[in-house]
C-alpha cells in the first residue's frame, strides 16, 4: 500500500514552543480547509502533532518532508534555532535542486512570519520570498500569531489566500527524496550557532564561509577494490566508480571547488587540495576519498554530501541523482539502483 498513498499537500514546519502548540494546530487545520476549497476534499497537510502514535518521530518527519508537495514554514526565533527545522528546510531545498533546477513558480517552499524575529534570518531563508504580501499591512512585523488574535477577519483572509498558494504548488508534482537522503539530511543553516547569538551562515549545508582550518586525517590507505569475484561490489566501490565517471572532477579547478563544497557540507571541515591532488587513475583517487568520508561519517550522510557537492560544482543533475540512488534503504539495507 505504501506506494499508492497520496502525498500530503503541505507540511507545516514550526518551532516547538509548548504555548504555541494549540494555535499552530488551529492554523494547520484552517489552512487544510482552505487548501481543500482550492483543490479537492481529499487534500491534507501533515506536521509533527499529526504523526501516528507509537512511531519513530524523526523517521516519520523525514519521510513526510521527503514526500509532501509543499513546505509551509512558520518563522520564529524558536523555529530558526531548531536543528530539526533546519533539516526539514534542507530536505525541500534538495528536492527542488534535484527535480526543479530552474526553481520556477509555483514554488514549493512558502515561509511566513509566525512570531516577530529578534535576530537575523539565515541566508537560505532570506533568499526565499516570504508570504508577507498576502497578509494585512504590518503582518510581517507582528507575525501571523498576532493577526490570529487581533484581526480574525484578516487572519481568515490570509489562510484563504495561503491555501490557494499551497493548492497551486501542490498541483505540480515534486518527486520524493530517497529515504536514505532524507534520514541523513544536514541542517540548512547552523541553528546551534544562531541560538547562541552567532551567525547562522557559518555552518550548515548552505554555509557561505570557505574551508576552515584543521588537520586532515586521510593518511590511512584506502580499502582495495575487489578483484572480480563476481559478487556485487561493496558500497564504497560503487560510490567511487560513480564519481570516477564524472569527467569534470578530473579538471583541477572543478576538483578544488568540489573539495570546498564537501568541506562546507561537513561543517567547514576542510579537504585541502594539497592533501587531495588530482591523480590518476580517477577510480583510486575517488576510492581514497570515499573511504576517508565513510570512516568519519555515516555512509548515507557521506553519499548525500557527495551528491550535493557534485551538483554544486558541475551542475550534472544526472550524476548527482545517480549517487543518491546508491543510498541504502534503511529498511532493506540495499540501494535503489538496479
Amino acid at each position: 500500500m505504501g506506494g499508492s498513498v497520496r502525498p500530503a499537500a503541505f507540511f507545516t514546519s514550526y518551532g516547538g514552543r509548548k504555548v504555541d502548540r494549540r494555535h499552530v494546530l488551529r492554523f494547520h487545520a484552517d489552512l487544510e480547509e482552505a487548501v481543500r476549497l482550492h483543490s479537492d476534499d481529499d487534500a491534507f497537510g501533515v506536521s509533527g502533532p499529526f504523526l501516528d502514535p507509537g512511531g519513530h518521530w524523526r523517521a516519520d518527519l523525514a519521510r513526510h518532508c521527503a514526500t509532501a508537495r509543499t513546505l509551509v514554514v512558520l518563522l520564529s526565533d524558536v523555529q530558526l534555532d531548531s536543528v530539526w527545522c533546519a533539516r526539514e528546510w534542507w530536505i525541500f531545498e534538495e528536492r527542488v535542486r534535484l527535480f526543479r533546477p530552474l526553481d520556477d513558480p509555483p514554488h514549493s517552499i512558502l515561509p511566513l512570519v509566525w512570531r516577530p524575529l529578534s535576530r537575523p534570518m539565515p541566508r537560505v531563508v532570506r533568499d526565499r520570498q516570504r508570504l508577507d504580501w498576502i497578509g494585512p499591512l504590518g503582518h510581517a512585523d507582528e507575525g501571523l500569531l498576532d493577526t490570529m488574535h487581533t484581526d480574525p477577519r484578516s487572519y481568515q483572509a490570509l489562510c484563504f489566500r495561503l491555501g490557494r498558494a499551497v493548492a497551486r504548488a501542490a498541483a505540480r508534482p515534486l518527486p520524493a527524496l530517497p529515504s536514505g537522503a532524507a534520514a541523513s539530511a544536514p541542517p540548512a543553516w547552523d541553528a546551534v550557532h544562531r541560538r547562541a547569538g552567532g551567525d547562522p551562515d557559518v555552518g550548515g549545508a548552505f554555509a557561505t564561509s570557505g574551508d576552515a582550518g584543521g588537520t586532515d586525517t586521510s593518511a590511512r590507505p584506502p580499502t582495495p577494490p575487489p578483484t572480480g569475484s563476481g559478487h556485487r561490489d561493496p558500497l564504497n566501490v560503487r560510490v567511487a566508480l560513480a564519481l570516477s565517471g564524472i569527467e569534470a572532477l578530473s579538471e583541477d579547478t572543478t576538483w578544488r571547488g568540489f573539495l570546498r563544497s564537501l568541506g562546507r557540507l561537513r561543517g567547514a571541515r576542510g579537504l585541502y587540495p594539497r592533501h587531495w591532488p588530482v591523480t590518476e587513475p580517477a577510480r583510486r583517487r575517488m576510492l581514497r576519498l570515499v573511504d576517508h568520508l565513510f570512516r568519519q561519517h555515516r555512509a548515507d550522510t557521506a553519499i548525500t554530501w557527495l551528491s550535493r557537492a557534485v551538483y554544486d560544482t558541475t551542475g550534472d543533475r544526472a550524476a548527482a541523482t545517480a549517487l543518491l540512488a546508491l543510498l541504502p534503504d534503511p529498511t532493506t539495507g540495499r540501494s535503489a539502483e538496479p
